[in-house]
């Protein structure tokens, strides 16, 4: 699921509008006082963000119009509800699992999640080099690093920094996430205090190879 991220005021107008039934460039013009040609400029944004589909079309006057409607994708934009969802759902997991439990039901969520993106071939810098990537785009702010035998992905701002501040067990989520999509064994070493700081490092499968030149 595509998470909550910045849209221009314009584009947010749109995409609002969209919420209560699919319409034409038209009708949001009409209801935005925008000219269809603007309409237009930011429906191409909504598309490439994959917040807005064509979903149809209309009869018009010499042509069919087409519709737009908003998608799942776009929906979440809107929400408020799942941060203090997922931060309850801890709270509660962490009182019934014991910790090695949620650890690991964690790990495997984010296995879960690394499914869900093409995995990165070559050598296991570039591996972990796409993997950084991936992080940057979940709004993490990565460096890599070489640390004796292994790589390390440092960021100063987690990605999940609501929810590893009230739980450190989210940070096997990441670590999961990282070990299924590098191919590679993962340890967490996150600091918590007084800001939450990722910090995974990515084993060598063969300690004999140096891993980055």
């Amino acid at each position: 699921m595509t998470p909550a991220i910045s849209l221009s005021e314009p584009a947010r107008s749109v995409l609002s509008q969209l919420r209560h039934r699919p319409m034409t460039v038209e009708e949001l013009a009409r209801g935005l006082h925008l000219t269809p040609n603007a309409v237009r400029n930011q429906l191409t944004k909504l598309k490439d963000a994959n917040f807005v589909i064509r979903s149809g079309s209309r009869p018009g006057v010499s042509k069919p119009s087409s519709l737009y409607a908003i998608t799942l994708a776009g929906q979440v934009q809107f929400s408020t509800l799942y941060l203090p969802v997922l931060t309850e759902f801890l709270e509660v997991a962490e009182g019934q699992c014991s910790g090695k439990q949620l650890r690991k039901f964690m790990s495997d969520t984010g296995k879960s999640l690394a499914k869900r993106y093409p995995k990165p071939t070559g050598p296991l810098k570039d591996r972990v080099s796409a993997a950084a990537r991936l992080l940057k785009g979940f709004g993490g702010i990565i460096e890599v690093q070489a640390q004796n035998r292994a790589i390390v992905l440092r960021s100063s701002g987690c990605p999940l920094a609501a929810l590893t501040s009230g739980n450190a067990a989210a940070c096997r989520v990441i670590e999961g996430l990282l070990s299924e999509y590098v191919s590679a064994s993962v340890t967490t070493c996150c600091n918590l205090v007084p800001e939450p700081r990722c910090c995974f490092e990515v084993g060598s499968p063969d300690k004999t190879q140096p891993l980055m030149r």
